[in-house]
This record gives C-alpha cells, structure tokens and sequence, in this order.
C-alpha cells in the first residue's frame, strides 16, 4: 500500500504551484494534521489513496476546494457548500461585524437574511443573537436545503422561506424587522472571473449589466416596508458600488445611509435606517 508521503508527492506534481491546497486535501482526506502530511510514513488503502489523488485532479482541472472538501470556514463555523451554494469569503465577515452592531446583545430582535445561499449570515446573527428571530430566505431550494443542513448542524432555529427576495418574506402588516442583511448578485454580467469562480452558480453571482439589478428590485419592490421605523437595511456590495448603493438608498428615503469597509480596506457594505416617522 501507498504511504501518505507518497501520495502527498504525487499531488505535488499535480499542483506543483499550490503546496497549502495539497496540504489542505491531504488532511482533509486522510484526517491527520496539515504538519504530519509531507513526513507521514502511514499507510493508506488504496480507495483512500485513489480518493486524494481525485481530489487533487479536481482541483488541478480548476474546481474550487470548498466544493471538493465540502466545506468552507467561516465566522466560528465550518459550513457545508455545494456546488449549489455560493462559497463564503472572509471580506463577508465584515458585513456580519457591523450587522451585530446594529443588533443589541439580549434583546428579542426580528432579523431577515434575504440571498441566504450556504446560510452564513443568518448562522452567524443567531449564534452571536440568540434572543433573536431569524429568518433565512432564498430563490434556490437546493441552497436553501443546504442552509438548512448547516443550522441543523449547529442546533440553531432559523425559519427558512423559498422565494425571489421580499416575495419570501410575510407580508409587512404581518411583520416587520430590525434588520434585514443581504448579500444579493451583484457581479457585472459580463465580468471575467477566476476559473474556481466560474464554477459558483451564476443565479448566486450576477447581478445585471452593471451589477445593481438586485438592489434596484430591493428599493423597487418596497424593501423600507419590510422594516420597522428605525429599523436598518444592511447590503454586501461590489468594492466599487458604495457610491451608486448609497444613492439608491438616499432616493427611497433612507437616512443615515454608511458605507463600510472590510480588513482589505475596500468598500463591503453600505447600510441605511428607515426613518422613526
């Protein structure tokens, strides 16, 4: 049988430029410790053997890892994505930051999650908001099983709704919210992306020609209803589209409209209250 080592070095043919993924693959197949991967005189049967050097194949054709492993850090949480989900980035975590500051600790809060994809926000208000009520929305049932899958595995109580954006949510007479957070498409239809990228699913990544179509709909369809006087509406956005956010914002009459950045400096968010009267 094939030693650890000896499969790690084959994988390093096949990903000669990538040493970290071949680690990563390697741990994540075999279950031993990143460290111990490159010396690792452990034998392994055959079928798992097989099984790292597909992995790496896949990964050498340009499949993201996320969907090789099956998993994505994020916040506290390894979250489960599928092909059907799109991956969630670090960058996003900044969003998820300045949303709990916007959420009081300990405080029975209504709180939306509109493009809910993997879940990765809704998981992380109601992990850091547990007083909270969290609703998770999504066009895709196949995204929203997943999500689902991932508050199961963290034992947290999301109400999930199938829909196209605010057509998910109950009616606004029927209930309103502190917070609604969102990270809707908002890739320009025609952008080049990475290879990995362009195997995220399209319905999750494009938002119109020049990335806005989703946010013109929020403002469009009535999103300020959605909220309770006072209550905020939080967006992830393209690193170049605080300036054409916050316009839209400001002309459906939102007020303290900011934009945010995330630890690479750039533009991740702009955030807007509907007015106490």
């Amino acid at each position: 049988m094939p030693t650890l080592n000896e499969i790690y070095q084959q994988c390093l043919r096949l990903l000669p430029a990538a040493e970290h993924e071949v680690l990563w693959l390697c741990s994540h197949f075999s279950g031993l410790p990143k460290r111990e991967i490159a010396h690792s005189r452990q034998e392994l049967p055959p079928e798992q053997a097989e099984q790292i050097l597909t992995a790496c194949r896949r990964r050498a054709a340009g499949e993201p890892l996320q969907y090789i492993t099956g998993l994505q850090p994020f916040w506290d949480f390894e979250l489960i994505v599928t092909p059907e989900v799109l991956i969630p980035r670090w960058d996003s975590e900044a969003v998820l930051e300045q949303a709990l500051k916007l959420l009081p600790p300990n405080t029975p809060l209504q709180a939306a999650d509109i493009c809910t994809g993997s879940g990765a926000y809704a998981l992380t208000i109601k992990k850091e908001r547990p007083q909270a009520t969290v609703t998770a929305c999504d066009i895709s049932p196949a995204a929203l099983a997943v999500a689902r899958q991932n508050a199961a595995k963290y034992a947290l109580e999301i109400d999930f709704r199938q829909g196209d954006l605010l057509s998910a949510l109950p009616a606004p007479e029927l209930r309103q919210y502190d917070l609604i957070v969102s990270n809707p498409p908002y890739v320009e239809d025609n952008a080049s992306l990475p290879p990995d990228v362009q195997q995220e699913p399209p319905l999750a990544l494009f938002g119109g020609p020049d990335g806005l179509d989703f946010y013109r709909r929020l403002v469009r369809e009535g999103v300020q209803a959605y909220l309770k006087p006072g209550g905020w509406l939080l967006l992830e956005i393209g690193c170049q589209q605080a300036a054409p956010v916050s316009a839209l914002l400001q002309q459906a009459g939102f007020v303290d409209i900011q934009t945010g950045q995330d630890l690479a400096g750039l533009d991740r968010w702009v955030q807007g209250r509907r007015p106490i009267k």
